[in-house]
């Protein structure tokens, strides 16, 4: 996903190598020898950052110590830090268009410096915006927005379109963590107690945990793709469709 926001921005100007295969959890990707190279040769490193891609810490902070130039989007954000947890912060942060508009000053700034190019962001922070509008209206036209997710994945969106988050079925920002049977059991009984529509589930999740708890509630699990683009051609995409689903699953 944040390769494709990359290359809107630079077009044909530069060679975008996304390292992560989509569809593949982001969470627990482990980077081959030659990825770690790839990382050592690029003039740039764009990461989504707040520890988000796991399995590249090590790999992403030797090269930065090796001169390799990198930009963090997460740095760059107004970010959602989770309740309870000091100075944890969500990063998820691609959920939310208008997180793009925030970092495209810096991450323009840093293209251009490494790479010599002369990036516009203009265009780019105006079809950023219409796409903000756009999925505004779309959650504008379901009576109420009351989610549970598959992991703590959905805060910026929910934050941003006045939807509510009643919990997680892994009450974690990676996947790779796990749920108890008595954190199951909140959660069942707050999504009953909040009319919840729709178990939202994905990447990471046990499809046997969300399709149990959909079904004693009585509703359907959503299988949403969060974290990968899923054939969709760009970002507008992408997240245009992930509202859909929400707004097909919730009214």
């Amino acid at each position: 996903v944040l390769g494709a926001v990359v290359q809107d921005l630079v077009g044909n100007a530069a060679q975008i190598s996304v390292l992560i295969p989509d569809g593949q959890d982001p969470h627990e990707f482990q980077p081959s020898a030659r990825d770690i190279e790839a990382i050592n040769n690029a003039d740039l490193v764009v990461s989504n950052g707040l520890d988000f891609e796991e399995g590249l810490l090590e790999a992403l902070a030797r090269a930065e110590e090796n001169g390799v130039k990198q930009f963090r989007v997460g740095n760059f954000i107004s970010q959602r830090v989770k309740e309870g947890e000091h100075n944890v912060a969500d990063p998820h942060l691609w959920l939310s268009p208008m997180n793009f508009i925030q970092a495209l000053p810096s991450l323009t700034a840093t293209i251009d410096d490494a790479t010599g190019l002369t990036v516009n962001a203009a265009k780019e922070s105006e079809l950023l915006t219409q796409l903000d509008r756009d999925i505004t209206g779309m959650i504008g036209t379901i009576p109420s927005c009351v989610m549970v997710s598959g992991h703590d994945e959905l805060g910026y969106f929910s934050d941003r379109y006045g939807c509510k988050v009643v919990g997680a079925i892994i009450p974690s920002f990676s996947t790779t963590a796990e749920a108890t049977a008595s954190q199951l059991a909140n959660l069942k009984k707050l999504a009953a107690e909040n009319d919840v529509k729709a178990v939202f589930t994905g990447l990471g999740t046990p499809p046997e945990v969300s399709e149990q708890l959909a079904h004693e509630l009585g509703i359907s699990a959503v299988s949403l793709s969060t974290h990968y683009l899923n054939g969709a051609a760009n970002y507008r995409e992408f997240m245009l469709n992930l509202a859909t689903q929400i707004v097909e699953a919730l009214r």
